[in-house]
């Protein structure tokens, strides 16, 4: 019987082990630095050659990038609270000030993206267009907005939804390399 008892008990220090790998807990993020540099690379630099010019305020965890001559901006916003509370209530106060929105299951703890376009015609890159995504994952709260016409369309994605894919990429990657500080 007491190797049945000694089972038992490994079987459950390794089910608790296991258990405690897989924990849907969020990461441990850290913004060392300036945010700018979380969005040097990104799906419009990729289009757009020419460097953009940069506000920055990593006191406050915002950048501002603007490609050619301003027809095309990014800004981000990220800050790491003290708690998943104060988290929550930056992202009621971003969530209420952007009204209609769209509910986004798989990114984060919770988020949404706030579009603006012209539905009465198709949607196409030179078209002035906005994409405001805003994730909150444990304390931290990222706030990453497109907004602009591109002048020459050659290159950019063809529909909305690709444009949408594009940009939630760069999301992505930020909320990685967020993760890995």
């Amino acid at each position: 019987m007491p190797s049945i008892a000694r089972r038992a008990v490994l079987s459950l220090v390794l089910a608790s082990t296991l258990l405690a790998g897989c924990s849907d807990d969020p990461p441990d993020y850290r913004i060392d630095g300036d945010v700018c540099d979380l969005i040097a690379e990104n799906q419009v630099q990729a289009r757009i050659t020419e460097p953009p010019s940069k506000r920055s305020d990593p006191a406050n965890g915002q950048c501002e990038l603007a490609y050619a001559n301003g027809s095309v901006t990014l800004l981000l916003f990220a800050e790491v609270f003290p708690d998943e509370a104060a988290a929550t209530a930056k992202f009621d106060q971003f969530k209420t000030a952007d009204g209609t929105v769209v509910e986004i299951k798989d990114l984060g703890s919770a988020a949404y993206l706030r579009r603006w376009h012209d539905d009465s015609k198709p949607w196409t890159p030179q078209d002035l267009s906005v994409f405001k995504f805003v994730v909150r994952d444990g304390g931290l709260v990222l706030s990453y907005h497109y907004s602009g016409f591109v002048t020459e369309p050659a290159g950019w994605p063809a529909t909305e939804q690709e444009m949408q894919d594009a940009l939630r990429g760069d999301v992505e990657r930020i909320l990685t390399e967020l993760a890995a500080n």
